[in-house]
């Protein structure tokens, strides 16, 4: 792409396709939640965060292996996260801060701290330079073995302790065979306009002269988490406040679980070890606001942590600071 303008129409294009492919992924999937009648608390949940997270995973890939832009993925990942909490403060604003985050379960609470650690996690990995380790790395393996023995114990607790939310879904007579199909065109259009998002977001960030962190973490990821950002205002409005929470914070553990796949496609060393200054403020700025939202949770289950509440509205300050941060630094 030789031009700022073919670029930016590609990117254009690719990202309206990446955002009704998105959609497409989170209706089929809770409509496979329901036909199925795997039920939309743990599974549903799980399959919702997972499926809107797929344009993460398609331009993750692209960027690291068609591009050789790794600090586009890097961004993307930590952008993504930072956006999701952010969507979430002005749902529980606009919604009630009370009935977004109060009324949740132990399991909620493990979902929030598991996508704190991993974030931490990555951070320190980065930092230390992380190990080649054949084709993965040190920092890959650990991240993808927490991850999945935190959502075991998200599982687990939610067993213990079922949600507020839940309701007993049993299959829908008829067979799930027209959702399969979209969800599975879903796929195909997501990684194929995927693969030209991370392109023309390259090219804009080598063309204007913007660096591909800060594309990454502002276009790419406001771009990649609109499903999510569907999913949290949709739940919101049927009053499905689990399914809001199990969407923003299970994605925003997916998304860091995504670095294990992308490592494997970064042949020159180990992903965390390209990070940079922005991506540690980026890194920093998720963990801020994903801490912030955890006080507002306490908040809402102990009167006497009630003064924390007011964070919330913070919470959209704190993710504009981070981005102009991010910005001047890249």
């Amino acid at each position: 792409m030789e031009s700022l303008g073919a670029a930016s129409a590609v990117f254009l294009a690719s990202a309206v396709c990446v955002v009704f492919a998105g959609i497409g992924l989170a209706r089929y999937g809770d409509e496979l939640a329901e036909k199925t009648g795997w039920g939309k608390l743990w599974v549903g949940t799980l399959l919702v965060a997972t499926a809107t997270s797929l344009p993460e995973v398609s331009v993750n890939v692209s960027a690291v292996w068609l591009e050789n832009s790794p600090g586009l993925a890097l961004g993307n990942v930590f952008g993504a996260d930072m956006i999701n909490v952010f969507v979430l403060a002005v749902v529980a604003l606009a919604f009630g801060v009370s009935k977004l985050f109060g009324n949740q379960g132990r399991d909620t609470q493990l979902l929030i701290l598991l996508g704190i650690v991993l974030v931490t996690l990555a951070a320190a990995m980065g930092a230390s330079g992380d190990l080649k380790l054949g084709p993965t790395s040190l920092g890959a393996l650990a991240i993808l073995a927490v991850y999945i023995a935190g959502m075991r114990a998200v599982y687990r607790a939610g067993r213990v302790e079922p949600d507020p939310d839940a309701t007993v879904i049993r299959p829908v007579p008829g067979a799930a065979r027209k959702a399969w199909i979209g969800f599975g065109v879903s796929v195909a259009v997501v990684l194929v306009a995927g693969r030209y998002l991370a392109a023309s977001a390259d090219s804009i960030a080598g063309i204007s002269g913007i660096s591909a962190s800060f594309i990454g973490v502002l276009l790419v990821s406001i771009v990649t988490t609109l499903p999510e950002a569907s999913v949290t205002v949709t739940a919101a409005l049927r009053r499905s406040y689990g399914i809001a929470m199990g969407n923003v914070y299970g994605s925003n553990a997916f998304n860091v679980a995504i670095l294990p796949l992308s490592d494997l496609f970064h042949a020159e060393g180990p992903l965390l070890a390209e990070m940079q200054a922005p991506h540690f403020v980026a890194a920093g700025g998720a963990l801020v606001l994903m801490i912030m939202g955890y006080l507002v949770w306490r908040a809402c289950q102990s009167a006497a942590l009630g003064p924390a509440r007011m964070l919330a509205p913070a919470i959209p300050l704190v993710w504009l600071a981070a981005l102009y941060l991010v910005f001047s630094l890249g």
